[in-house]
């Protein structure tokens, strides 16, 4: 269900700004202030908020009125005879009065920048991306289980290719295995990175037909949702022996994300954490290797803010939620990344979601 209370924040906020009209499209920010994803695909969709006196509604397609009518808030609706720009205008002149500055996501097509003038005529648009980012970053305790829970299936699925991969397997076959267990867990898998061999060392590798062999490096990378929220862990394995110099880079990357998860706390900056991780790697001589952030942000997008970054920084407020996921790696000879899921509760407390550690060797 919406939370009314949400959109109210968001007036708020667009007071402050001076923004009198806001056009919320479908994704993450319209699932968070509207309760369920409703996607319009090429016809108009959105959460139209006027500032002033505080009134809001759906504008959506006819054929998506159900689905408007289950969300409990004010709606209007277009069929695809009419368009939507009368009943947008409509709505604004009926509630809004004269708009001169409008608020949009960079999500948002540039299609909906013109419906809007064809509509109402000429305006000033603005960015709210760090306005709703500003919002969402700090989540409630409903929001933090819905992370946990993806943390549970996602665990559930590097375990069950934790003890079912064998030399012979492909990566797509691992993935598979892993998508089954998360699906069978009650989540959504999502990203499902399965990168063996030379393949370890290109961290957004995506899997293929290859063979995983014995004496590969395999990095397994999980993303799922439960209720639309993501979970995003790594785990790095060995089929039978490792490579030379395996343990010396797995244990450096381990120091980097234990360190800068003892690091977190409310109040220090991403960019704070980023330089924990960044000096443990550096000073054990592969500072060079490690070619990404330490982490981003998690809730309903895979990467949002807060991030764990070297120009991040804002302090990390709590309710966020984010990952830690130092990485070394070797061009064509493999890569290690090891990625943990944490919370600054709203106690202030931190805590690590996830929990599944198996042994890194896979006997053959």
């Amino acid at each position: 269900m919406p939370s009314v209370s949400r959109i109210w924040r968001l007036i708020d906020e667009l007071r402050r700004s001076q923004i009198e009209l806001a056009v919320i499209v479908p994704g993450p920010n319209f699932r968070y202030l509207v309760g369920s994803n409703i996607e319009t695909f090429e016809r108009f969709g959105a959460l139209i908020v006027c500032s002033g006196n505080g009134t809001y509604a759906l504008i959506l397609p006819r054929l998506d009125e159900g689905r408007a009518k289950a969300t409990g808030l004010p709606y209007i609706v277009y069929g695809d005879e009419e368009g939507p720009l009368s009943v947008i205008k409509t709505f604004i002149n009926d509630n809004c009065g004269a708009v001169g500055r409008v608020g949009f996501e960079g999500r948002a097509a540039l299609n909906y920048l013109w419906v809007i003038r064809g509509a109402i005529g000429e305006f000033s648009d603005y960015s709210i991306d760090g306005l709703l980012a500003s919002m969402r970053i700090s989540k409630d305790n409903n929001e933090l289980n819905n992370i946990e829970r993806a943390v549970r299936a996602i665990e559930d699925g590097i375990k069950a290719a934790r003890e079912s991969i064998r030399p012979g397997m492909t990566e797509l076959d691992v993935a598979k295995v892993i998508s089954d267990a998360i699906s069978n867990a009650g989540a959504e898998p999502r990203d499902v990175l399965v990168q063996s061999g030379p393949n370890s060392a290109i961290p957004h590798w995506m899997p293929s037909r290859r063979r995983i062999e014995v004496g590969d490096v395999v990095v397994i990378d999980v993303t799922a949702t439960y209720n639309d929220y993501y979970g995003d862990l790594t785990r790095t394995f060995v089929i039978g022996n490792p490579p030379g110099n395996f343990w010396h880079i797995y244990n450096l990357v381990r120091k980097a994300h234990d360190e800068a998860i003892a690091g977190v706390r409310e109040g220090v900056t991403g960019a704070y954490v980023d330089s924990i991780a960044r000096r443990v790697i550096t000073e054990g001589g592969y500072g060079e290797y490690f070619i990404h952030r330490t982490g981003h942000g998690i809730g309903l997008e895979v990467h949002e803010e807060p991030f764990i970054s070297q120009s991040y920084d804002k302090a990390l407020p709590r309710g966020s939620a984010f990952t830690i996921e130092p990485g070394i790696y070797l061009p064509s000879r493999f890569g290690v990344r090891l990625e943990s899921n944490v919370v600054i509760k709203l106690d202030g407390g931190v805590e690590v979601l996830d929990r599944y550690w198996p042994e890194v060797i896979v006997r053959v």
